[in-house]
């Protein structure tokens, strides 16, 4: 047993020591190890790992999505002039909230409220009802339109993101997001 407790504290050590010390300026060499032997897996498993450094999500960056997809072209295209709530706003869990954004429609195609659909597209599934929803309205090039969507914070603490979109057939050309933060 005393082995076995060895042998694996002499793992942790080995695998912290090769991810804290920094590596010698000459790069291992792969004829100092046997092909194929437990010592070059594990030079291999080892040097392969990347560095991590410690990441506060509250210095994240906050990212808007604002562009157009390259299969849509200019015909379809929007930019985000809302949204709320905030991203990285902080909730309880399974607290009910709206999740709305407003965009303009910066293309050069009127979107047609039988046309455009608003689709859930990844992230976590927040949404109460339907992943899908046809435009309230038609948006002609120009104005805006706020779209909508009855959402639950899940009941785990953590950060979540949910991804909608703009759709034209099977091609996104818009996509809005909301990151939120369950700590309660």
């Amino acid at each position: 047993m005393k082995t076995v407790r060895f042998a694996a504290v002499a793992l942790a050590l080995a695998l912290f020591v090769t991810a804290v010390v920094p590596l010698a300026a000459q790069p291992v060499a792969a004829q100092n190890f046997v092909a194929g032997s437990p010592t070059q897996a594990f030079a291999d498993a080892a040097f392969g790992l990347p560095l991590l450094a410690p990441m506060s999500l509250a210095a994240a960056p906050v990212i808007t999505f604002s562009f157009e997809s390259a299969a849509a072209g200019s015909n379809y295209a929007c930019t985000l002039i809302s949204q709320s709530p905030k991203d990285w706003t902080k909730m309880g869990r399974k607290h009910i909230f709206d999740a709305k954004w407003t965009v303009k429609n910066t293309g050069t195609k009127n979107w047609g409220k039988n046309g455009i659909d608003f689709k859930y597209i990844s992230g976590t599934k927040m949404h109460t009802y339907a992943s899908a929803y046809d435009l309230a309205q038609d948006v002609g090039r120009g104005k805006k339109i706020s779209l909508a969507i009855d959402m639950i914070s899940p009941k785990y603490k953590g950060y979540y993101t949910a991804v909608w979109g703009l759709y034209t057939g099977n091609i996104s050309f818009c996509k809005v997001s909301v990151t939120i933060n369950v700590n309660k």
